[in-house]
């Protein structure tokens, strides 16, 4: 693929993490005006159809500019991952409004901060991976580290939540309107997983420049 493919390309999948970013945004006010959840979730619901046409349009470039099949999937699948994130979190948001939650406990607050932190890592990541240079692995390394650490802390926290939940008292209407948003919650962190190690194995193919997935001839 040419340069200005590459970039066209990059620019796409940057553009997911944005839209990602301000669902997170949404999610946040949602849970400081819970009463306006139908509203704010609505909003949501826009920007996982913009994140679709976003990836469309990528998908399309890529089809046209990509001849190899093995390079194209590994592209396709980069984008198609922070795409699924952003569906998730929409999904989260009507989990939110579909359970008619009508107060917020610490524990959601806890968990959507902890989505929002890790979403600016995954921005980070692909800005680094858009201009890596294998002399910049430590850089990435770091980078990755402190992405996972998200997951690692959010899973500790998910068994409390959920350990809290069976076993004091608690309204059985409540135990299930929780887990079921602590639910979307992990699930959200797998496809974080997913789109990390997504980055990992860029990085592995850009510090072999015949396998690296987003080369340009020109």
């Amino acid at each position: 693929m040419t340069i200005e493919d590459r970039e066209y390309l990059f620019d796409h999948a940057q553009q997911l993490s944005e839209i990602l970013n301000e669902e997170c945004v949404e999610l946040l006010g949602m849970l400081e005006k819970i009463e306006d959840r139908v509203a704010i979730s609505r909003r949501i619901n826009k920007l996982e159809a913009d994140g679709d046409v976003v990836f469309h349009e990528f998908s399309d470039r890529l089809h046209s500019v990509e001849p190899d099949p093995e390079r194209r999937i590994n592209i396709f699948s980069m984008a198609r991952h922070i795409e699924d994130c952003v569906d998730m979190l929409d999904e989260l948001s009507m989990t939110i409004v579909r359970y008619n939650t009508r107060t917020v406990s610490p524990g959601i607050k806890a968990s959507v901060n902890a989505i929002a932190g890790c979403v600016k890592k995954e921005m980070h990541l692909l800005n680094i991976l858009r201009t890596y240079e294998p002399e910049n692995k430590e850089l990435f390394l770091r980078a990755i580290n402190e992405f996972d650490a998200f997951k690692v802390d959010f899973y500790k926290m998910y068994d409390m939540l959920i350990f809290g939940l069976f076993s004091q008292a608690h309204d059985t209407v409540d135990i299930i309107r929780c887990k079921a948003i602590y639910d979307a919650v992990k699930d959200i962190f797998k496809a974080f997983e997913v789109s990390a190690d997504d980055c990992y194995k860029y990085v592995m193919a850009r510090n072999n420049s015949d396998t690296d997935f987003f080369s340009a001839n020109e």
